[in-house]
């Protein structure tokens, strides 16, 4: 029986607005990582790094070593979007094990470097794989490309193990919460009634987000109501979900619209009983009010059925195309609804660090009539980009005063965001085709969080987070001078190996010679124009592409496209 009652003012409270302070000497943090389609190495790489630093300096510092400062950071949670969803969905179950970092000079042999970030992104998702025709023999056609490497990158990663499982990394929240974003195709139904009077607006919310709570020391927890677990002793965590079952929604996150495959979910209905909204005061000086979201139940229960199920199946499709970067859903899991987070450096202790390769410059749309394919990339691009930012989000990440609010994004050799990687052609798909440009995107990533961590993601020594953490060898060593006879010091400093320079591929020119895939986009739509079966959307329209135009001149366009993007990005 699915609970249909509004949520009470104490769930409310509970849930919602009332979030445990910080403890003493310790920084809290939140990963926000934003759409990223190929360009997902680069995210990954920044992880990777990430999570060497903080592996070997609490390490040394849980074994009181002295050149470790003794304050504490705290990873709470980390939402996804799309490529981001994916390498939050790698994080959780990386995170229970051991693996190698790769660097530059780390010697590699086939497809298996250990590393389950270098693995997914360089070895696994490929073009060529895309375009193989696997589904379509076994009758089935849902989307443009092959969603087999997906499919195949997620059953990898809910297998990943080796000889070494880590018990315990300190700087983990117990439980870790994860939040991957989703456009519900089918959606969730609210119902506003208009005062005293019979009428009433019915209207349909796709933007839709599932949250997870990661158990790594199998701890009994008390999740939230509306939060799937995740475990790795399910004999101890008998609500626990199946990583399979968890991949799903990784997948769904991440299935660009018509591009890849749409993915089938199922929650529990009573989910979605746990929305609010936040409702301004109309007396000044009065404090807004959180208010629950009621769904029209009557709407959901099926033909011939009395009640609402308990089980909710939708069709889902990238989280992209309704949230694209979900900072709010990460700000108010850290500080509640109605709370904010510290700004000043001498009282931060919580933060949200946005990972955005392409944070820069935007490419604007056609200005008039244009091809089909060009058309539907850029209502695609649209939705997309009109998600992607609040003001107030990117305003607040981009102020050296407010230390509540950081970004990560692609730099090199003066240029930033998507000119910075070598994946950004072709509305990211670009690297795709060439597995050098993501090998190059991923130890871009680890070198610009390197830099990150070192020069950008501190606190004034005055912050009572350092208080009595810190010797006077350790700020000389670390800190940085802030002008004014002070000094700023690192949340993560870097030692032992997260210490070493990293060292970049040089720029990816004549990496790719677009033609290899001349015979394969061919191969790949003539057999969506002869499929046999329930296409659908699919198979008819490009059947009007491929009849107007020929499979030739299809591969035309598109390996042109992919020339003139390499030729942009002096790739070529």
């Amino acid at each position: 029986m699915v609970n249909q009652n509004p949520l009470t003012p104490q769930e409310i409270a509970n849930l919602f607005v009332a979030v445990p302070p910080a403890p003493p000497n310790t920084f809290e943090l939140a990963l926000v990582l934003g759409g990223t389609v190929s360009a997902g190495a680069y995210t990954a790489g920044v992880i990777d790094f990430l999570i060497e630093a903080l592996d070997v300096w609490t390490t040394r510092r849980d074994a009181n070593d002295p050149t470790a400062p003794r304050h504490n950071v705290v990873l709470k949670l980390i939402t996804g979007t799309s490529g981001g969803g994916v390498n939050a969905a790698i994080a959780a179950r990386a995170l229970a094990f051991d693996f190698p970092h790769i660097v530059r000079s780390t010697p590699l042999a086939g497809d298996d470097s250990g590393n389950p970030f270098y693995n997914v992104w360089i070895n696994r998702l490929k073009l060529a794989d895309f375009l193989g025709t696997s589904d379509i023999e076994q009758k089935s056609l849902v989307s443009i490309l092959n969603g087999k490497p997906i499919d195949d990158g997620a059953n990898y990663i809910c297998a990943f193990t080796n000889s070494k499982p880590r018990p315990s990394r300190s700087y983990i929240a117990d439980p870790l919460r994860l939040i991957l974003t989703v456009t519900n195709l089918r959606g969730i139904p609210y119902r506003t009634k208009f005062g005293n009077s019979a009428l009433s607006e019915t209207f349909v919310d796709h933007a839709d987000y599932c949250r997870f709570a990661v158990v790594y020391r199998n701890n009994p927890i008390q999740p939230r109501p509306d939060e799937l677990v995740l475990g790795f002793d399910d004999a101890r965590l008998p609500s626990a979900i199946d990583w399979p079952s968890f991949s799903t929604f990784a997948k769904a996150t991440s299935a660009f619209p018509l591009g890849f495959p749409p993915r089938a979910l199922v929650r529990p209905t009573e989910h979605y009983r746990y929305r609010v909204v936040v409702v301004p005061s109309d007396q000044p000086g009065t404090l807004a009010t959180v208010v629950g979201r009621v769904p029209d139940w009557a709407s959901l229960v099926p033909s011939g059925a009395s009640e609402v199920p308990a089980d909710y199946n939708f069709l889902s499709v990238d989280g992209g195309a309704t949230d694209n970067e979900p900072i709010a859903l990460a700000h108010t899991s850290l500080a509640g609804v109605l709370g904010h987070n510290p700004r000043d450096g001498t009282m931060a202790n919580r933060a949200v660090v946005l990972v955005d390769p392409f944070a820069g410059q935007a490419d604007l749309g056609p200005s008039g009539p244009c091809a089909l394919p060009t058309m539907l990339g850029s209502i695609v691009s649209a939705l997309t980009e009109q998600t992607r930012y609040d003001s107030q989000d990117l305003l607040l990440a981009t102020d050296d005063d407010v230390f509540s609010r950081f970004m990560i994004t692609a730099q090199r050799d003066g240029k930033t965001g998507g000119a910075a990687i070598a994946s950004d052609g072709l509305g990211a798909f670009l690297g795709f085709a060439c597995p050098a440009f993501m090998r190059h995107d991923y130890l871009l990533g680890r070198a610009n969080c390197q830099e990150f961590l070192r020069e950008e993601f501190m606190l004034p020594a005055a912050n009572p987070i350092f208080t009595g953490m810190w010797t006077p060898v350790q700020e000389t060593t670390h800190g940085i001078p802030d002008g004014n006879g002070g000094l700023f010091l690192p949340l993560v400093p870097l030692l032992g190996t997260a210490a070493v320079p990293e060292s970049l591929d040089p720029w990816p020119r004549h990496a790719l010679d677009p033609e290899i895939y001349r015979t394969a986009i061919e191969d790949r739509f003539k057999a969506i124009v002869e499929f046999e079966g329930s296409g659908g959307v699919i198979s008819s329209s490009l059947a009007w592409i491929v009849s107007h135009f020929g499979e030739s001149k299809v591969a035309d366009f598109a390996i042109n496209a992919m020339k003139k993007a390499l030729d942009e990005a002096g790739l070529s």
